[in-house]
């Protein structure tokens, strides 16, 4: 393993993957800046870029561009009260009214720094425990598995969601739409309508940029066009001093090690994780009552926990092939065309693909901490670009990207229809998350499941009799009764509000 790890990190510090990360980590931080361009979005253009690019290069690419748009969604909402993603709702609290005060630069500063610790925290827990994951999973079953992925699209749909009920019918649409094609055994066809172009089902990374891109372009298209009322107010000096720093390290640990934890479970994205690490550091605060009105320690708590999601939700996926949010997903659509499966035999079958990636991630939060402190002057701009320029754009970037995967100018009419479906759904407050994950997913479970039916039969026993041999596939169907219940008994989300809604693109 150490011979391994040794051998990625030379790989990652090539000079051409550290150039993509370098790269990533700037197209990140901008994408991320943008009110409305996710760290979700801007992956589901971005893939079919990589389609010419070498495994390596291509996870290089894709997951500094993740580091970096988790970051840069905190820029817009520190300084003009527009958050960038989800996540950036919780730094906002406290980094708007701090900005307001005068102290834009401190508030900004503070955030580079907690992004950078905690993302860099997050990946050294992914590098040494993702291993170690991949080695209990290797004991896993067709049993456990299919519930697994029954587990983890019940914690996206119920937890992840501002409605449960809305959680589940879109986790349970993506599984429909995931079927779609061959049957895993049989090889029938279904639902394809007589086209050949969906014959293997609906392409992952086509209904990645349809859900995502034009649905979002539609949203965009709402608004003023070419309208910007904006003004960026005056940064100042980024750096917060080294006394206020060390009197934010505990909260910035804190968070680090909450936002990794909270990473690993499906559906408890960086918008929960950000939220939660806020309300524990104005826990542990000596002055709680100045959070929301300007305290460090608000801004600091959320950075670290949001940042540190992305080594923690990439373990699941890695070693299970479970993405637990909708930018995972993206990035396992990026795996999936490289020809790599992930699972817990993608350590020993591709630890030259892996062990670069994981790597890379230390240099993207490196390097979207440099591009801050030194260009944020210049990147904030881009939260002025109209509406009316990023739409056009977007849609130009979605149509090549569609067509590119396969060549086939079917998949184009696929992405407008997945997309008009994710734009009615947005506009109802369903969430897409579960709708990509089902598609991914789905396939998964079923192949799964007539595997488990074979067995059940040979053994002369139920379905049901089946499972409960095992005590570990007791234990997930026990969890994945417990999340439902307790999510439609308590009927809200994780983070404070009841009922909130956020009127931006979910990235996770």
């Amino acid at each position: 393993m150490f011979e391994q790890i040794i051998e990625g990190a030379i790989v990652a510090f090539q000079l051409q993957n550290i150039a993509l990360a370098l790269a990533g980590a700037i197209l990140g931080t901008v994408l991320g800046a943008l009110p409305g361009v996710s760290a979700t979005l801007g992956i589901a253009l971005l893939v079919p870029v990589t389609f010419a690019m070498s495994p390596v290069a291509a996870l290089v690419f894709l997951g500094a561009v993740y580091c970096g748009a988790i970051y840069g969604g905190s820029i817009s909402g520190i300084l003009l009260n527009v958050p960038g993603t989800p996540a950036a709702v919780a730094t906002m609290l406290d980094g708007y009214q701090m900005a307001r005060q005068g102290k834009g630069g401190t508030a900004l500063g503070i955030d580079i720094f907690s992004s950078l610790v905690g993302g860099q925290i997050s990946v050294i827990v992914l590098l040494f425990g993702a291993p170690i994951v991949a080695g209990f999973a290797l004991e896993i079953r067709s049993a456990e598995f299919f519930w697994i992925v029954i587990f983890a699209m019940s914690t996206v749909g119920a937890i992840g969601a501002s409605s449960p009920l809305k959680g589940v019918i879109s986790a349970i649409l993506g599984l429909a739409i995931g079927v779609i094609g061959s049957h895993p055994m049989s090889g029938t066809l279904r639902f394809t309508f007589g086209q050949p172009a969906l014959y293997e089902g609906v392409p992952v990374v086509t209904a990645l940029v349809g859900l995502f891109s034009i649905s979002q372009v539609l949203i965009l298209a709402e608004g003023k066009g070419m309208d910007s009322q904006m003004n960026v107010p005056k940064i100042g000096s980024l750096w917060p001093g080294k006394a206020l720093l060390w009197n934010l390290r505990g909260t910035i640990l804190r968070s680090s090690f909450i936002g990794t934890i909270i990473g690993l479970i499906p559906g408890a994205g960086a918008d929960i994780a950000a939220f939660i690490g806020r309300n524990e550091a104005r826990r542990y605060s000596k002055t709680p009552e100045l959070f929301g009105k300007g305290a460090p320690e608000g801004v600091a708590s959320a950075e670290a926990a949001n940042n540190a999601v992305v080594g923690g939700s990439l373990i699941p996926m890695l070693t299970l092939g479970i993405p637990g949010n909708a930018v995972t997903a993206a990035l396992l659509g990026g795996l999936l065309i490289h020809g790599l499966i992930p699972g817990p035999m993608l350590f020993t079958e591709a630890p030259d693909v892996l062990y670069p990636f994981i790597f890379s991630l230390f240099l993207a939060n490196l390097f979207f901490a440099v591009v801050a402190f030194f260009g944020l002057k210049y990147v904030a701009k881009v939260v002025l670009v109209p509406q009316g320029i990023v739409a056009p754009v977007v849609t130009a970037l979605a149509i090549i990207g569609a067509y590119s995967f396969r060549n086939m100018g079917f998949d184009i009419w696929i992405m407008f229809a997945m997309g008009m479906l994710g734009y009615v759904l947005r506009k109802a407050d369903y969430p897409l998350a579960p709708i990509i994950l089902g598609i991914i997913l789905g396939p998964m479970a079923e192949e799964n499941l007539d595997r488990v039916m074979t067995l059940a039969q040979a053994a002369n026993l139920s379905l049901m009799g089946f499972f409960i041999q095992r005590w570990l596939t007791v234990v997930l169907m026990t969890l994945t009764i417990a999340t439902l219940v307790y999510s439609f008994a308590r009927g809200t989300t994780l983070w404070p509000g009841k009922g909130m809604k956020l009127d931006i693109n979910e990235e996770d």
